[in-house]
């Protein structure tokens, strides 16, 4: 009989574990949230200004929903979900035919309430944590995706507020006059938010008052924070095994 080789297989089992593992997290409601975050990240500014803002009150309303099913597991934060994303499509259509500033700052408003709840419950979940596992890893890379759309969304209250706190690169400050101006300066504040979390300064839009600076500040450091304490306690608790039960196994 042909002699078999005996060390292969346990690679062959540890790389299926892992990929069964990958697969289980990718489905689960973190690689849910993930898959909804990078979709919106990529394809946003891709889309053609002609059904921008349709295909993005698409994309936000599946973030909505993906974030409330993250935080709070079930059937009632997934009908939530759904139900603010249904007042957020309504909101905007209100504010295209109305046109006023204040139903603008309703929708952002309720973005970043919804947001601070999620990124608050997300976090609770890391850091009550014991073992490092995919699901973790998934969950702290969702909570610094979302940092950034609430820091969009905090921009964009911030130029409604006090207009002309942010400035092109190459023009006037931004414009809130109708839909397609909207969505366009929105997306320049969404990826403005992003190049400031990841320190990468590459935005075409620059904040013009001392308030805007301070906020895009603080929203760097806010970034750089968190990836210095979260992977602090990841490393913390991959080095430090989770406790065992002593007094079952004495029992036992």
């Amino acid at each position: 009989m042909a002699a078999t080789p005996s060390h292969p297989a346990p690679a062959v089992g540890g790389a299926a574990r892992w990929t069964s593992r990958l697969r289980s997290a990718a489905e689960g409601k973190f690689g849910l949230l993930l898959v909804a975050l990078v979709a919106l990240m990529g394809a946003a500014p891709l889309i053609p200004s002609s059904v921008r803002d349709a295909v993005l009150t698409l994309f936000t309303g599946a973030v909505l929903v993906a974030s409330l099913h993250a935080a709070r597991p079930g059937g009632r934060p997934t009908v939530v979900g759904l139900a603010l994303a249904l007042a957020d499509c309504l909101i905007g259509r209100c504010t295209v035919h109305l046109g006023t500033r204040w139903l603008v700052l309703l929708q952002t408003v309720l973005w970043m309430s919804t947001l601070i709840y999620v990124i608050a419950t997300i976090l609770r979940a890391i850091f009550a944590s014991r073992e490092v596992t995919v699901e973790t890893l998934l969950a702290a890379l969702c909570v610094l995706l979302l940092m950034g759309l609430f820091g969009a969304f905090a921009f964009t209250l911030i130029d409604l507020m006090f207009p002309g706190s942010f400035r092109a690169a190459h023009g006037p400050g931004l414009v809130w006059t109708d839909e397609r101006s909207r969505t366009t300066e929105f997306m320049r504040l969404f990826i403005f938010s992003y190049a400031t979390l990841s320190g990468s300064n590459c935005a075409e839009v620059t904040p013009a008052t001392g308030f805007a600076r301070n906020a895009a500040s603080l929203e760097a450091m806010t970034g750089q924070i968190y990836l210095a304490v979260v992977i602090a306690r990841l490393v913390g608790l991959h080095v430090t095994p989770p406790p065992r039960d002593t007094a079952g196994a004495s029992k036992a």
